[in-house]
């Protein structure tokens, strides 16, 4: 998930194990030699390690070895960009040394995803809205998340209340990111919520054309109340968006 140097040789990593969920590691001797790791500290690899308990928080990665990658999309910044957005999610929503096998065979889906169909907004919203869910904070759609009512004109998304809001209820709703959560919206989020696999999320996006900005804005705000910070992959993504529109 991500490496830092740690004095003059080591290096401290940010794993997403399948036993034991998010851990850090010291990679002693990493940065001097790379006989131990060849490649298999970095985005877009799955990797076989071995830990061992250290002192306190600190695990030691005795070693690790390629078992997938995804290396190749690393050519297209915008697929690095979606990459390492789900990474980050994945790290700020779930907690540490709680393993949950969903988690990283969401990860491994999502580049899978990349790889097949390149970077896909609708792609992004399932993969948000199923960690979300993992995470126990599944956004309301379908009916207000405040009082249970259908929903109607002047609705809103309240990321800080659970999603989404009646008129009656969003009168009352003050939290930072609230907006407006029209019909169109609500229908591009529930239709990628009910499909069955990525690649049949990746179809919503072509049924939604004009809904996806206020879909993207409404989850971001989620996440980002969830998380209490803006998350570093995401701007770098508005970034991208920025340089897009200037050409």
């Amino acid at each position: 998930m991500r490496a830092t140097p740690l004095r003059e040789s080591d290096l401290l990593v940010v794993l997403y194990t399948e036993e034991y969920g998010r851990v850090s590691a010291v990679a002693r001797g990493a940065r001097r030699s790379q006989r131990r790791f060849v490649g298999a500290l970095q985005l877009l690899v799955l990797s076989r390690v071995q830990l061992s308990r250290g002192r306190g928080e600190l695990w030691n990665l005795e070693s690790a070895e390629i078992e997938r990658e995804w290396t190749h999309l690393a050519s297209d910044v915008v697929s690095v960009a979606h990459a390492s957005y789900v990474v980050e999610l994945v790290g700020s929503l779930l907690p540490a040394e709680v393993p949950d096998v969903q988690a990283l065979q969401l990860v491994c889906a999502a580049w899978d995803s990349l790889a097949d169909g390149g970077p896909s907004a609708a792609v992004l919203r399932a993969i948000e809205l199923m960690l979300l869910d993992l995470a126990g904070h599944r956004p309301a759609l379908d009916s207000c998340a405040a009082c249970g009512s259908e929903l109607s004109a002047g609705s809103v998304f309240d990321p800080g209340r659970g999603g989404a809001m009646c008129r009656s209820c969003a009168a009352t709703s003050r939290s930072a990111g609230v907006q407006s959560f029209g019909e169109g919206p609500r229908a591009y989020l529930k239709a990628i919520a009910e499909s069955e696999s990525l690649a049949a999320a990746r179809e919503v996006d072509a049924r939604f054309p004009d809904d996806k900005r206020a879909a993207r804005d409404a989850m971001l705000a989620m996440v980002t109340a969830l998380v209490g910070r803006p998350l570093r992959s995401l701007e770098y993504l508005a970034k991208l968006a920025a340089a897009s529109k200037g050409r």
